[in-house]
């Protein structure tokens, strides 16, 4: 997916290409993560986790870490075997570490024995209104599912769709968002949505239906949440984006740069209806764009003789037939050619050992920074200089944009919003062709 967090920072959601959208019918949501009442100590199989009439995802916080601390911000508990049984009950505060042992699990207590070896998944679940699970530290609504895994255990967050939305937003829009800027937050609340409903996955397949990264959407948990994106979460409830009739999975990244981009000019599929190239450009102006303010509207990335082999001898590998000899002396670097919104479709590197082409979105994990960070765009063009020899010596990047390019700007969708757009129209210019609609259950 953004903003601060492609959300607190200034990044592209840089996701991997989202699968095509699937029809989803999804139930009716509630707006509690819990019941009302406090939980009395009766036999686990009677004690309500999450209600089967709302939709619940399963979100994996952690795979194949070593293990896991967990605790509640109020009374809990920890059951084995899915929640068929009851292993401890925990006071607010009280940490337990869960880690495999022989094929299950156990949990120790950070001043005690542990636990013996018990049938996964664990289930840690709070037992009062109110009252949060914690995970190293970190805040989550619902319950928590840890399973074994390869290196360790998976951590996985089960909890109700507006719930985890209500983790997500912040962090993919910014979390200084201000009230002016609310129908931007409320149409981030909705393309996440989308998003989220268009990538549910059967538990057959595998425990957890989305990652909390850029590789899917960030999400980090009650702690994330701010008291504006709760109530776009609230005002747009149940709301997502549809083309003939049924959900769409909704791309966005944090700037366009000035246009967006169709999909096929991203990444190899093919072209969605909706999604589409479209012009930010503010009506009657000649240079000024919804997006302009973004700090990476415009931007520069030079590379030395040194970090620029450095990044193509680690990465070129990767997207790119390299000899085992290696790439050899960097010669050229130039756009071939570009897509309809002025991206690089294919870049030209000729070396001493070959020539190489990149395609589109492949350019950007290739051409890294010395610290590994991806190159915010394919939306620029380039500036080399050589020595009396031939070899390249420096290269200038100069670029607009951050993100893949592909449906909501997420800084254009803030400058309309101050404009005075709503979130309908915010929606319906960046999807075109789609409709804004309620789940129908």
């Amino acid at each position: 997916m953004a903003i601060a967090g492609c959300g607190g920072r200034a990044r592209t959601p840089a996701k991997e290409p989202p699968a095509a959208a699937r029809d989803t019918i999804p139930p009716r949501v509630v707006p509690e993560s819990l019941p009302p009442e406090k939980i009395e100590d009766v036999n686990a199989p009677q004690e309500p986790s999450l209600v089967d009439n709302s939709q619940v995802v399963r979100i994996a916080l952690a795979a194949g870490v070593p293990r896991v601390t967990v605790s509640a911000t109020g009374e809990w508990k920890l059951y084995d075997s899915n929640g068929e049984s009851t292993l401890l009950h925990g006071d607010g505060g009280e940490q337990w570490i869960i880690e495999p042992e022989r094929g299950g699990l156990r949990a120790s207590r950070f001043d005690g024995a542990p636990t013996g070896v018990r049938p996964p998944p664990f289930i840690v679940r709070p037992i009062v209104r109110g009252s949060f699970v914690t995970v190293n530290g970190k805040r989550y609504r619902g319950e928590i599912s840890v399973v074994p895994a390869p290196g360790g255990v998976t951590v996985i967050n089960r909890l109700y769709m507006e719930d985890y939305l209500r983790g997500v937003v912040p962090l993919e829009i910014g979390q200084h968002r201000t009230e002016d800027e609310r129908a931007a937050v409320e149409a981030q609340a909705v393309a996440a949505r989308s998003y989220a409903y268009t990538h549910l996955v059967s538990e057959r397949d595998r425990p957890y239906d989305m990652l909390s990264t850029v590789l899917d959407q960030v999400y980090g948990g009650a702690d994330a949440e701010t008291p504006l994106a709760d109530r776009a979460v609230l005002g747009t409830t149940r709301v997502v984006l549809t083309y003939n009739g049924r959900i769409i999975n909704a791309p966005y990244h944090s700037t366009c740069g000035g246009t967006t981009s169709a999909a096929s000019e991203v990444w190899r599929e093919g072209d969605e209806p909706y999604l589409v190239a479209v012009s930010d450009r503010i009506p009657g102006s000649a240079d000024r764009y919804y997006c302009d303010p973004s700090p990476t509207f415009r931007w520069t990335r030079t590379y030395d003789q040194s970090s620029l082999r450095g990044a193509l001898d680690k990465y070129l590998r990767n997207y790119a037939a390299v000899s085992s000899s290696g790439i050899g002396t960097i010669r050229s670097i130039e756009v071939e050619s570009r897509t309809p919104s002025g991206r690089v479709r294919t870049l030209a590197i000729g070396t001493s050992r070959g020539h190489f082409s990149l395609r589109q979105n492949d350019i950007r994990f290739v051409l890294r920074s010395a610290g590994g960070e991806i190159l915010n765009s394919t939306y620029f063009s380039v500036d080399s200089r050589q020595d009396p020899d031939g070899a390249i010596t420096s290269l200038v990047i100069r670029g607009n944009g951050n993100g893949h390019g592909v449906g909501m700007c997420q800084w254009g969708a803030i400058g309309r919003a101050r404009a005075g757009a709503d979130y309908r129209s915010i929606l319906r210019t960046y999807y075109p062709g789609t409709t804004v609609a309620a789940v129908d259950r």
